[in-house]
Order: structure tokens, then sequence, then C-alpha cells
């Protein structure tokens, strides 16, 4: 079996994709779940509605500090490695938490929305949209997070360097 070569510049490009797709499937079921509320679809009692405006904040605020807590933990797990293929891999698996953790909440407050018809519910979808948004990897936020050594600097500065 033939091993993929990737250099660092789709390396990037990947994980932007990545992150991408995950906003885009979050800001999508958000305009649905608006214009179904604009049509009349049904929304449940009040007691629902008193139940989830705790609920909804408490899921959004575990998810945004778990996933900043569970990122930083996992870098300081990366920082130890010597291999800079393995740290690469590391990283992407530990932004994808990262996100996960940011996605859960944000389909979890909409639906909220979509039952409910409260638009409190809409507002904390938007700020979890913007939180995603300010979660947008880059090279910079990559050589930030991990402690690289000068070689590895060069590599990931050369997007087309061959990496993994």
């Amino acid at each position: 079996m033939e091993t993929i070569k990737m250099t660092s510049g789709a390396y990037f490009k990947s994980i932007k994709i990545v992150h991408l797709a995950l906003v885009i499937g979050v800001v999508f079921f958000t305009l649905i779940s608006v214009f179904l509320q604009f049509n009349g679809f049904g929304t449940v009692g009040h007691e629902l509605t008193n139940i989830l405006l705790i609920v909804v904040p408490i899921i959004a605020l575990v998810g945004v500090f778990a996933s900043a807590f569970l990122f930083k933990k996992k870098l300081n797990g990366i920082n130890g490695r010597s291999n800079l293929k393995e740290k690469m891999e590391d990283y992407r698996s530990a932004l994808i938490v990262k996100l996960a953790l940011i996605e859960g909440p944000s389909f979890f407050t909409i639906i909220a929305f979509l039952l409910t018809g409260n638009y409190i519910f809409l507002g904390i979808a938007v700020m979890l949209i913007i939180v995603f948004l300010i979660y947008k990897p880059s090279q910079t936020k990559f050589i930030n997070d991990l402690e690289l050594t000068n070689k590895e600097l060069d590599l990931i500065n050369n997007a087309d360097a061959v990496i993994l």
C-alpha cells in the first residue's frame, strides 16, 4: 500500500476545510431553523422553554470552556513530542475535538430555538458560531500553539515541504 505524502500547505488547507465544513453545517442548520420558525413551525409549551433557558446557557458555556481546556491540555502533550509528523497529526485531532465541543452545544441551542421559538436561543447560537469562527485554524495559530524547533518552523513555513 502506497502512503500519500502531504505538504505543509496541503495540511493547513485540509484543517481549514474541516473547520469550514463544520461552520457551514451549523450555519445552514441555523438558517433552516429560522426559516421554519418564520413559516409557522409549531413550538412546544412554556415549561420546556423555562427548562431550556437554564440548560442551554450552561451547555454552551461548558462547551466553550471545555473546548479551550481540553485543547490546551492536548497541546501540552503534543509539545513533548519530537517528531513533527506526530505533532501535526495530534494537533489535527486536538483541533477536531475543540471544534466538536463547540459544534455540539451549537446544534443543541439551535434545536432549542426550533422547538421553542425563543430568540434568546438564536442569540446564543449566533454567539457560538462567532466562537467557531474565532477558532479558525491557521498556520500562525499552529506555530503559536506548538513549541517548534527552527528546522520544524522552516518546514511549516515552506508550503511545498513534504511532512506527512
